[in-house]
């Protein structure tokens, strides 16, 4: 007797432990996606790289894909005439920012999350820059907005700043192109994919993309980094001496 009920409980707990596995897993909120490449190697001939990502959608849920680095200070400035000559007499330095900023939603992005949400998570264009710490050389004139449009309107024209589309396919899939232009810096890109239900974060995942240098460019733009001073001096000497042998040769000619 005191055996079957060993026996009962212990059909019981497998029971018990089983059925809150299901359970966790029909509502454990999870994200899928990959990506066509993680690397990408910038060589001399380099014009630009396309990545697709592609991923699992959830039912009643709205889909945002970002990508991001790698971050850095950038600087915006504004030429004022004096004399007849042009200055860059304006100028604000934002700390902290990503230098490349992709989007892509399965609706429009300020229908998805609330704006303090999307300045809070970095998922909007016009709100990359609140909360950003800066430094300026001049008196803000009520015309903060207009500096911050005109960051954007740059980084856009450079197609460092852009949105894609992201197409469905049998409301189960989604897949996006991304392009990378020419002039895209080496580094640590981050691709981050986010599940939102009524106005609510469900679920994110991050992958990293490594966009690096390859060759002898390698070697120099790490060094340049690393010993910024070495470099800089080694490139004043190169500029000398190219001059010189420059001049000797027109001499000769």
């Amino acid at each position: 007797m005191e055996t079957k009920i060993k026996m009962k409980k212990i059909v019981f707990i497998k029971i018990f432990f089983i059925a809150s596995f299901v359970t966790f897993y029909a509502y454990s909120q999870e994200t899928y996606f990959d990506l066509s490449q993680d690397k990408i190697k910038i060589e001399t001939n380099f014009d630009g790289k396309e990545i697709i990502i592609f991923g699992l959608l959830e039912d009643d849920h709205d889909t945002i894909l970002a990508i991001r680095g790698p971050n850095k200070k950038l600087k915006i400035q504004k030429k004022d005439r004096y004399f007849g000559v042009w200055f860059n007499s304006k100028r604000i330095t934002y700390s902290n920012v990503p230098n490349i900023f992709f989007l892509a939603s399965t609706n429009k992005i300020e229908n998805i999350l609330p704006e303090s949400k999307l300045i809070q998570e970095n998922l909007s264009f016009d709100g990359i820059l609140r909360n950003k710490n800066y430094n300026q050389n001049f008196a803000f004139e009520n015309d903060q907005d207009i500096w911050i449009e005109n960051f954007i309107r740059i980084k856009k024209e450079k197609l460092f700043y852009n949105e894609f589309e992201m197409k469905k396919f049998k409301k189960k899939l989604f897949q996006t192109s991304v392009y990378f232009p020419a002039t895209t810096t080496p580094g640590d890109y981050t691709v981050s994919v986010y599940h939102v239900r009524n106005k609510t974060i469900i679920s994110k995942e991050d992958k990293k993309i490594k966009i690096e240098k390859s060759g002898i460019g390698n070697d120099i733009y790490k060094f340049a980094n690393s010993n910024s001073a070495a470099y800089g001096f080694f490139t004043i000497i190169f500029a000398i001496l190219s001059g010189l042998i420059a001049a000797t040769l027109f001499r000769r000619l």
